[in-house]
């Protein structure tokens, strides 16, 4: 498992550029005010070109305040799309193994996921990779996909690996 290369001297503008937009989107109406439509496409063709990710949406981030913080969702803002591989079993194991560690010590991964845009990530990557697009329910909310409430790492990577699509 490769970690995705992120630049983190574009840090500080990806966060400039969200904190911006997103206020603008708090106090102004972007969809009927035309000075506000102009001042957030700005903002939008900067943060695509500073991403490098042209499918990128800014108005993704309208209320990022309330559910992450402003570093964390500028992180996230530059991760790459996640690519499309085939991917073997022991894959799947390992990325589920570094977004879920095993606090009983059974099974450890050394590249643990450091942040939550990080984990976001993965979670994309496996979606992207398997076809299950409700693959996050697989990991938090184990019931929901037949398993146990309490399902092992082992058990919850096994059910994404007979469930997968691709």
């Amino acid at each position: 498992m490769e970690k995705p290369f992120i630049d983190k001297t574009k840090l500080p503008e990806v966060m400039d550029i969200i904190g911006q937009a997103a206020s603008l989107m708090e106090e102004k109406d972007c969809n009927n005010d035309d000075k506000a439509k102009k001042e957030l496409s700005v903002f939008q063709k900067r943060l695509g070109d500073i991403t490098g990710n042209k499918e990128i949406n800014i108005t993704d981030f309208r209320e990022y305040w309330g559910y992450t913080s402003l570093e964390e969702i500028a992180y996230s803002a530059l991760m790459p799309p996640p690519p499309r591989k085939k991917l073997d079993d022991s894959q799947i194991l390992e990325i589920i193994l570094n977004i879920l560690p095993d606090n009983n010590g059974d099974e450890t991964s050394s590249k643990a996921i450091t942040s939550e845009a990080e984990m976001d990530y993965w979670i994309k990557y496996l979606t992207v990779n398997t076809g299950l697009e409700n693959l996050s329910d697989y990991i938090f909310y184990p019931d929901l996909a037949g398993l146990g409430r309490d399902a092992s790492i082992r058990e919850i990577a096994d059910k994404i690996i007979a469930d997968r699509k691709l």
